[in-house]
C-alpha cells in the first residue's frame, strides 16, 4: 500500500479546485425538483470528461475506461474503469451524485451557484453533496489514468445523476442496476460515496451478511452457571 500511495502521491490542490470551480459553476442547472427543475447532469459529465479523456483508451492516452450511458437527453451516468492484473478481482466507488437540491440565492450570504475559497473553506451549492465527492474521485481516477500503477483490482468509479429526488426513475443507478452495467461490482468492495452532513463521509448505510454461533446452556432470568 505505501508503494501505491507514494507513486498516486498527494492531492493535487489546484487541479482539484480548477475542477470543482467548473462543476459548481453548473450547480444551477443541476438543481432537482420536478417539475419545476430538472437537472442537466451532462453539464457536469462533460468537466469530469475534460479531465479524464486525455488518459482514456477512447483517446489512446491512457488506460482508463470510460462508459457515458444516458437513458434521458442530457442525464448521463459515468462509469470509468482502471484495469487491474487479476480477473475478478475489483474495488468501486458509487454513489457520487451529480445533481443537487435547491439552492435560494436570497437565502445565502454569498452565491451559493459558484465556488468560493475561505482559506480552506470551499462554499457553494454542491461541495458536500455532491460535486465535491465527483471532483474528488474524478482525481483519483485521473491519477490512475497518469501514473498507470500495477493493481491487482480493477477501480471502477460510477458517477450518477437523478440522486437527490425519485420522482422520475430510469435515469440515474436505477437504470444502471436493471441493465446489468453494475453486476460485475459485485465481485469486490463497494464503497457509496456521499454525504450526510457537512463532513467527510464514505458511506451513510450498509450491509455484511453474518450468521452466529453460540454454545452453552439456554436460561431466562437465571445464573448460566447453575
Amino acid at each position: 500500500m505505501a508503494d501505491i500511495e507514494q507513486i498516486l502521491g498527494d492531492l493535487n490542490k489546484d487541479s482539484f479546485v480548477s475542477l470543482l470551480t467548473n462543476i459548481i459553476g453548473e450547480s444551477k442547472y443541476v438543481q432537482n425538483n420536478p417539475p419545476d427543475l430538472i437537472p442537466e447532469e451532462d453539464r457536469v459529465v462533460k468537466h469530469v470528461l475534460n479531465s479524464l479523456l486525455p488518459y482514456s483508451t477512447t483517446t489512446g492516452g491512457g488506460p482508463l475506461i470510460v462508459n457515458h450511458v444516458s437513458y434521458y437527453p442530457q442525464r448521463g451516468n459515468l462509469i470509468v474503469e482502471y484495469p487491474g492484473t487479476e480477473q475478478g478481482k475489483i474495488l468501486s466507488f458509487v454513489g457520487m451524485h451529480m445533481d443537487v437540491v435547491t439552492a435560494n440565492p436570497n437565502d445565502w450570504e454569498f452565491d451559493p451557484f459558484s465556488l468560493s475559497i475561505d482559506g480552506e473553506k470551499l462554499c457553494g451549492r454542491g461541495t458536500t453533496d455532491c460535486l465535491g465527492h465527483v471532483a474528488l474521485v474524478t482525481e483519483l481516477m485521473k491519477k490512475l489514468g497518469e501514473t498507470k500503477p500495477k493493481l491487482k483490482s480493477t477501480v471502477v468509479a460510477v458517477f450518477i445523476a437523478n440522486e437527490e429526488n425519485s420522482s422520475i426513475t430510469g435515469v440515474g443507478v436505477d437504470a444502471l442496476v436493471k441493465d446489468g452495467l453494475l453486476n460485475k461490482l459485485k465481485g469486490g468492495p463497494l464503497f457509496w460515496i456521499d454525504t450526510a452532513d457537512k463532513q467527510p463521509c464514505i458511506g451513510t448505510g450498509g450491509m455484511i451478511p453474518w450468521k452466529l454461533h453460540v454454545t452453552g446452556k439456554l436460561f431466562h432470568s437465571g445464573l448460566p452457571h447453575k
